[in-house]
Formats: structure tokens, C-alpha cells, sequence
């Protein structure tokens, strides 16, 4: 503050400058819609008045720092005064006496806009006897930039949202440099008065009444030396009708776990917006998966890539019972997926949400953070950090077509419709859950900061929209227009289709290579960004898609699924609109770009395993033996697949009984599903044919429709300049001898590099010569049998090769003795001692040997032990209760040191 004015000390309030009584019946009921205006400074004609509102203050004095205040009286001899006591109002009542004014006379220029930058201090004196001095909250005038204002009131994204909304400790340095504190502010245009309440004021809506940007109805406070960081905060929101609501915090970053009970949000600890300054931000290590996810996924050729996806429900996914964060989770679930093959992972939501049955799907208000049950911010950070130093991409669902309606979540935000429609499109009578107000240009900012938001900061590499046809058609949930809407004849959104058109072009344009994919139920066109070509209903029409990679699925499954569950002897005649059940999908393979989806919505009530042909047609093998055949079908068809968690071993999901890894493990039928799992995803990944051309006509070709109504399909799949491959599958419980596969060359050998039957799972490759001249070739198809051959020439594409450098100590050997490495692999003899690895010693190294091995990329974890043999042939093996393992990452170099028998 300049010097070129003073303030005069008056004894008392001038008439004109006292504060309303309806004010300070505002302020005691914590409902003040205004309190920048009769709280700070306050400019009255030639009056200036300071006031403070701070709860349990017994005496307030501002210091005299500038020199500022002079005595009442123009005596030269009088010093100026070094602390102004502020005078308490005698009119507040006796349970609240908060409030505390003294008045000036101006005396200086007669410019006083410099009064309103004036960030005065005060020192406080509290009834319990502490005190303390800071900067008066409502002396510092706006918070939030006008130019972020302005943009957030049309819609617009480009600076992030919970940047500026929500809570953060942070310096404010554009009003003071060195001014720490932390600052607050939501969006609540309709509310009459918004107050801060938390933990640090007892919850009392009274104490921090916030301040109204009114033309853009954001409410803002700034708490100075305050550092919040971990307690629990939310807005008392008074509605029109003045009646006040606890809410949370719609941007707010962190939240308590709502297993305890609560639902408050947290001043957040792991904020990347503004921790920088005081606490380090988050070390990621996945740079060159960033760049790489950007080489591949962010070009015109994206959709040529191997796309396989693991699904996820965090909290009831666990490889043993201490797994229980996101931190534990990471190396068990990395290497599990590793093992299995796919190349992705999706979650299940990820934000905060009150109710554990509903999945994550019915979030009430903490759309931008992370859900706390399984830890905090950064605990999730190294979970994907951890993922994508193993090579798996990290996909989430996001739910952006509706919320749940819990009173102290986003309904009625502020006293009405502020983020849903008002009337009958603002609900979705299925779900008991609030359509967002597409409309709005502040809920497209919130709901498209949110998807940046997630990308930016936990560098998900995908988006998953959840419910589309709820985004895409107003009577979405009107179950007398359910048929309609099946059909894509629904009524309309034009503002959800907007939305969801500029949720695509934006994620595209600033995140190249993150992939966006739609659950879109219906027959809505278009929903995926592909060009018509010939074979696609795309010829035909109009075209303005929405701008998605990829489309779930769902009919694929359920066709599926109704065949592989039906009586086999029941299956020849089996028909989806007059086309055999398991051909229908091709009527329309080419019009989108696919995700072939056997999610968590197929796992209710029953696993997948379950709805198989009943255990008393088939027998428990026969399940099994259709459950691979089901999947055999699913990566043999033109599209991404995806399986849902306890998929690859038949188990089904359940909240509150999480998988039990270790008793499958124990269950040969489960654990040949798994390798069988194991084996698809290999080959989808080595097999370009079955992924470059997934979503072009071309790349597909009819070998057996099944014509002779034998429950035997056969196609092929094709890739420019790559091998072809051809896979047949026995749907029935017949043992057909000879099957003849219409391979269309005229002559050249075929390998199996696939098999599996009822009751086993057959893995020995075998061939089969193309006779001059016939252009086809036998095969011996069992019942339940899949099988899947590519030309001898085809070689496998996955080249590389982990190098194990091994150094075990044993100080029991002596000369002439052997220590040898066995294994679950022909390099290490398969567990035969005499066909294991001869390590290697000498005199200067004693009692130290070592090797290095080469092992194979289709051999994802290794396990081994050592066995001394000694010069008379008697072999020792480890006293070990199990056996040792590693996991091998393709192309890489691993040192693995141990002491023979010790962990």
C-alpha cells in the first residue's frame, strides 16, 4: 500500500457506515449471500470501516506496519499508534460475538481503488487464550482469474479445471508473495450462501462464509497460513429458500475411504495442481511408454495394433490377502496380466464412490478423484507407473452420462438443477440415478476436465465411456421406449452428442495415443471414427460419427453366449435374424470397430463357466471344454477381445469374495483354462493376421458357415503381406474323423499351432500337406474341439529372449561336485536333473557359480531350483517348501543371485 494517504482513528461507527442488522443475521445463521461487502474493507464515502467476522475471537488489532493509521486527534506531538484495536459489535448475539469493525476517515488523495488491494493482518485473540496473526481472508478481493471464469462460463477446458475449483494449500502469490494458505472455491450459481465447513472450524457453517463471484455464481475463499493438507472439508450451501445443505466438493482431489462411513472430501496431500512448490511431485518413470503409447497409438495406423484386454474390479482383485492398496496390487497383478498375455487393462471406475454394490459405477460427486479405499493419489500412480514398466496400457471407465443421487453429492447442487436437467430428462428411472445437463457449457468444462484430467495426471492411456445411450437419447431409462432405443430410434440428445463428439476430437488432438472406446448398447450410427468402405453399411448413408476408436460389443457376447450355453443338440438350429447364431456377427463386423466385450456385465449372477450347457448335458469337462471353445470364437473373430478378471480360470465375481487364486491353482480343469487363456492371447499378439486388419472386410473370408448344420464353423483370417490363418471349431458333441478345411492354396504344408477338445487341452503342434491340386487338407475335429493352423512357413513374430545371468552361492560343494539349475522349461531339463544346466565355478570364484540362460519370449514366469549333485551321482536338491520363481520381461537382461537353500 502506498503512502500517499493516511486513516484517521474515529471513536465511533458513523451512522452512515454501520452494518445492517439483516447482515448480521446473515452471518450468525451462516447463510450471508454476500460478505466481500461488509466484510474487509469497506469504502464509505470519506469513511473507510475495517470488519472481521473470525469465529471464537475475543479481540482483534490490526498493526500499524505502513504507518497508516494516525491518531484521532492532528496533534503532531501524539506517535501514531502501533496496534488499532478493532472494536467488537455489540449487537452480534452473546453464543457468537464474531464480529469486529473500526472505523477511519480518509485522509490523503481522493483516489481510494488502492484500499480495495490492501491486504491488511490482523492479530487474533482467542477465548481459550491462544492467538495468532494473519491476513484477513476477505481482505484479498477476487481469487480466480477472470479470463478462467470467463472461460469456464463457455465451456472451455484448456486450463484445467481442478486447477482453479477445489481445494489447494498453495502460495497466493499474484495477491502477496510469500502468502501461504489454502484456497477454495466451487461453482454454485444457484445458491442463496455458500460457507466452508471442515474439520479446522468444527464444521460450523457460521465461521467462513465464502465469497460470490456473481457473475459466474463460483463461490471462493482463501484460509492464509492455514496449511489444511489431510482434513476433511465441504460446502454448506444455502438453496433460494435458504435452506442449507452439506455438500462436497464436485473438483475436490481427494476424499476419506467410505468404508469407514464417511463420504467428506480431504484437502489433498498428493495435489500435482500445486504441491510442486512445497512437496515434490509424483516421480513417474514411464517416459518411454509415453512415447511409445504416442508412436502407436497416436498415428493413422493405430487400429493395426494388438489390442487385448484384462478387465479389472480392484477391490475384490487380489493374488493374496495383504494385497490391499494399490501398491501391493501393482507387481502381483502386472505380472499376472504379463503372464496371461493381453496387452491392456481396464478398471473398473477409478473415481470415488459411496456404495460398494454399485461398482463404481454411481458416483455421487468425486469424479476427479482417485477412490480411497486402496490408497491415496500416488498409490494409484505407481500402480500405473508399475503397469506400464511391465508393457500393459492402463484403460478406465468413465462415467459421464449420469450420478447418483445422494443428498450431499452434485443433485440439486445449489437449491435446484444445476448439473442435471431439470424435469423428466434429468432422471434415469432404471438406474434411480441424474442425467448431467449436456447443455450447460460448465458441466461439458466439468465433465471433459474430468477425462483430462485423469489422462494428464494418472496417465491413463485410455477412456472407456461408460452408458453412451444414456449421453446419445433423452428417454433413455423409459422402459416403454426401450425397444425404440434398441433399435437407434430413440429421441435424440443433440447436447450429448455434441459432448461426447468434442470429448473425442479434444482427447485426440492433446493426448494422441490415448484410445477412447464407447458403451453404446444400441444401434445408434455411427459411433467409431472409420471411413466407408465397401462391405459397410458406411457406403450407404450419411456419415458424422462421434468420433470413438472402438465400440463395445455387447449383442457379439449375448449371441455368444446364448449359443455356447444352449443344448448342443439344439444348436444347428439356432438363428439371430435368420443367419446361423455364430455367422450373424459378420452381417455386421465392418460397420464399427470393435471391442468383443466379456465384461463384468456378463458375470452377473453367473460366471462365465456357468452359463456354459448345463453340467448335466455336458459334464463338468464339457464346460470347460465350451468355455475354451467360446474364447477360440472370440480371438478368431475380427475385433479387440476382452475378459473379465477370474475368466481365464471359470470363477465368477463377487464383491465380497475375491478370487482364490491359491485354490485354483490346485484344480487342473482351471489351470488348463488358464494356459489355453495363455496361449490365445500369444498367438493374437504374434499372429498379425488375426489384429491388422480386425476392422476391414477383407481381412476376413467364410470357409464353413456351418452348411452341413454339423455345429462346424471354419474362416480365415487374413493381413496384407503377412501369413494367413485359419481357424475351425466343433460346436456339437460329435467326433468327426475327417474334416476337410478349404485351405485356397494349391498345395504346401499347415501347422495346428492351437488345439483343444473335450477334456483336454492338446498342445502338440501337427501338420497337414495341401495335396496338389486339391487346394484343401484333413483334420481330425473331436467334440467341443477349436483348433487354429497357419502355414509351416509362418514363423513365430515374437523373437526376443530374456537373458538370465544366475550367480548362486554354496559353500557345501567340493571338488569334482555339480551344482545344477532345474526348471519348468526344456532349458532347464523340465525338471529332470540330468537334462538341467551344468552351472560353472573355479578356484577364484569358490563358492560361487554361475550361468547365463537364454530363455524364451512364450515363457513368462520361470520357476527353478538348484540341485547339488556330488561326484558319486547323489543329487541334493534345495530344502526349499516351494519352488523359486522370476518373471521374464522380453528383451531383457536380469541378474538373479541366491544362496543354495536360502530365501
Amino acid at each position: 500500500m502506498g503512502k500517499d494517504f493516511q486513516l484517521r482513528l474515529l471513536p465511533w461507527v458513523p451512522e452512515a457506515c454501520i452494518i445492517p442488522d439483516e447482515d448480521i443475521q446473515w452471518l450468525v445463521d451462516g447463510q450471508h449471500p454476500d460478505p466481500k461487502h461488509v466484510l474487509g474493507v469497506q469504502v464509505i464515502g470519506s469513511h473507510v470501516v475495517l470488519r472481521c467476522w473470525i469465529s471464537g475471537a475475543q479481540s482483534v488489532t490490526v498493526t500499524n506496519t505502513e504507518e497508516v493509521f494516525i491518531p484521532e486527534l492532528s496533534d503532531a506531538r501524539e506517535d501514531p499508534p502501533e496496534q488499532v484495536a478493532l472494536l467488537p459489535v455489540e449487537r452480534c448475539p452473546s453464543e457468537c460475538p464474531w464480529l469486529f469493525e473500526r472505523a477511519f476517515e480518509f485522509v490523503g488523495v481522493d483516489d481510494k481503488s488502492e484500499l480495495q488491494n490492501w491486504n491488511y493482518e490482523v492479530n487474533i485473540q482467542f477465548q481459550g487464550g491462544s492467538g495468532c496473526t494473519i491476513t484477513y481472508p476477505h481482505s484479498l478481493g477476487a481469487l480466480l482469474p477472470e479470463s478462467f471464469l470467463t472461460g469456464f462460463a463457455a465451456g472451455l477446458t484448456e486450463t484445467p479445471l481442478a486447477s482453479m475449483f477445489g481445494a489447494h494449500h498453495m502460495e497466493l502469490r499474484s495477491h502477496k508473495p510469500g502468502l501461504w494458505g489454502t484456497r477454495f472455491a466451487v461453482w454454485a450459481p444457484n445458491a442463496h450462501s455458500v460457507s466452508l465447513v471442515g474439520d479446522f472450524n468444527y464444521w460450523d457453517g457460521r465461521a467462513h462464509p465464502m465469497c460470490c463471484r456473481d457473475k459466474f455464481g463460483v463461490w471462493e475463499l482463501f484460509l492464509p497460513e492455514w496449511d489444511l493438507r489431510g482434513q476433511k472439508y465441504a460446502y454448506q450451501v444455502a438453496s433460494p429458500e435458504l435452506e442449507s445443505v452439506i455438500k462436497a466438493d464436485p473438483c475436490a482431489l481427494e476424499f476419506v475411504d467410505p468404508s469407514d462411513g464417511g463420504h467428506d472430501a480431504k484437502v489433498p496431500e498428493c495435489d500435482d495442481y500445486s504441491r510442486a512448490a512445497w512437496n515434490g511431485s509424483y516421480a513417474w518413470t514411464d517416459e518411454s511408454w509415453i512415447a511409445s503409447r504416442q508412436a502407436k497409438f497416436g498415428s493413422a495406423t493405430w487400429c493395426k495394433e494388438p489390442l487385448s484386454i484384462y478387465e479389472v474390479h480392484l477391490g475384490s482383485w487380489s493374488m493374496t490377502p495383504a494385497s490391499s492398496n494399490y501398491r501391493d496390487i501393482a507387481e502381483p497383478l502386472a505380472k499376472h496380466v504379463l503372464d496371461l498375455g493381453f496387452t491392456a487393462v481396464e478398471f473398473l471406475p477409478l473415481s470415488q464412490y459411496p456404495c460398494e454394490q454399485s461398482w463404481g459405477y454411481q458416483c455421487a460427486a468425486g469424479l476427479f478423484a482417485v477412490d480411497r479405499r486402496l490408497g491415496t493419489p500416488d498409490d494409484f500412480r505407481y500402480l500405473v507407473d508399475t503397469l506400464h514398466r511391465y508393457g500393459i496400457a492402463v484403460l478406465m471407465d468413465f462415467v459421464g452420462a449420469h450420478f447418483a443421487k445422494d443428498e450431499w453429492g452434485l443433485v440439486n447442487y445449489s437449491g435446484g438443477p444445476q448439473y442435471e436437467y431439470e424435469g423428466t430428462v434429468g432422471e434415469i428411472p432404471g438406474w434411480g440415478t441424474a442425467r448431467y445437463n449436456y447443455a450447460k457449457p460448465e458441466v461439458q468444462a466439468y465433465l471433459l476436465g474430468a477425462a483430462h484430467h485423469w489422462i494428464e495426471h494418472f496417465h491413463i492411456d485410455g477412456l472407456r465411456v461408460d452408458a453412451v445411450a444414456a449421453i446419445i437419447y433423452r428417454n433413455f431409462g423409459k422402459e416403454e421406449d426401450g425397444d425404440a432405443i434398441m433399435a437407434g430410434k430413440g429421441q435424440l440428445n443433440e447436447d450429448g452428442i455434441a459432448l461426447l463428439r468434442r470429448l473425442c476430437a479434444e482427447v485426440r488432438s492433446r493426448h494422441p495415443g490415448v484410445i477412447l472406446s464407447a458403451e453404446e448398447s444400441t444401434n445408434f450410427r455411427w459411433v467409431t471414427d472409420r471411413p466407408a468402405e465397401n462391405g459397410t453399411e458406411r457406403q450407404r448413408v450419411e456419415i458424422r460419427d462421434l468420433g470413438f476408436h472402438l465400440k463395445w460389443n455387447m449383442g457379439f457376447v449375448y449371441d455368444a453366449l446364448s449359443y455356447f450355453g444352449a443344448d448342443p443338440k439344439e444348436r444347428p438350429q439356432l438363428n439371430t435374424f435368420g443367419w446361423k447364431t455364430l455367422a450373424w456377427y459378420l452381417a455386421y463386423a465392418f460397420n464399427e470397430r470393435w471391442v468383443l466385450p466379456f465384461s463384468h456385465d456378463n458375470m452377473q449372477p453367473k460366471s462365465l463357466l456357468d452359463q456354459m450347457t448345463p453340467i448335466g448335458i455336458a459334464g463338468l469337462e464339457g464346460k470347460f471344454a465350451q468355455l475354451r471353445l467360446l474364447f477360440m470364437y472370440t480371438v478368431g473373430m475380427p475385433g479387440r477381445p476382452l475378459m473379465f478378471m477370474g475368466s481365464e480360470i471359470g470363477e465368477g465375481f463377487s464383491l465380497t469374495n475375491p478370487i482364490d487364486w491359491e485354490l485354483a491353482a490346485m484344480d487342473p480343469n482351471k489351470q488348463q483354462l488358464r494356459s489355453w487363456v495363455a496361449k490365445l492371447m500369444k498367438l493374437y499378439r504374434q499372429l498379425k493376421c488375426l489384429h491388422r486388419q480386425e476392422d476391414r472386410s477383407d481381412g476376413f473370408h467364410w470357409l464353413d458357415k456351418d452348411f452341413s448344420s454339423r455345429c462346424v464353423y471354419a474362416w480365415k483370417r487374413l493381413a496384407k503381406d503377412e501369413p494367413e490363418a485359419i481357424i475351425v471349431i466343433n460346436a456339437s458333441m460329435t467326433h468327426i474323423s475327417q474334416y476337410y478345411v478349404n485351405s485356397g492354396d494349391t498345395s504346401g504344408a499347415w501347422k495346428c499351432m492351437a488345439a483343444t477338445a473335450l477334456g483336454d487341452c492338446m498342445t502338440t503342434p501337427r501338420s497337414a500337406r495341401v495335396v496338389l491340386g486339391r487346394a484343401k487338407f484333413a483334420t481330425e475335429l473331436p467334440p467341443m474341439a477349436a483348433q487354429i493352423w497357419v502355414p509351416c512357413e509362418c514363423q513365430e513374430a515374437e523373437h526376443e529372449v530374456a537373458v538370465l545371468n544366475f550367480e548362486v552361492q554354496h559353500k557345501d560343494t567340493k571338488p569334482g561336485d555339480e551344482l545344477r539349475l532345474v526348471g519348468n522349461c526344456a532349458e532347464l531339463g523340465n525338471w529332470t536333473v540330468s537334462e538341467g544346466v551344468v552351472m560353472e565355478t573355479d578356484a577364484e570364484s569358490f563358492p560361487f557359480w554361475h550361468t547365463s540362460i537364454r530363455i524364451p519370449s512364450d515363457i513368462r514366469t520361470l520357476e527353478f531350483k538348484m540341485v547339488a549333485v556330488s561326484s558319486s551321482g547323489k543329487e541334493k536338491w534345495e530344502p526349499l517348501h516351494f519352488n523359486r520363481c522370476v518373471s521374464i520381461i522380453p528383451g531383457l537382461v536380469e541378474r538373479v543371485t541366491c544362496e543354495f537353500g536360502q530365501v
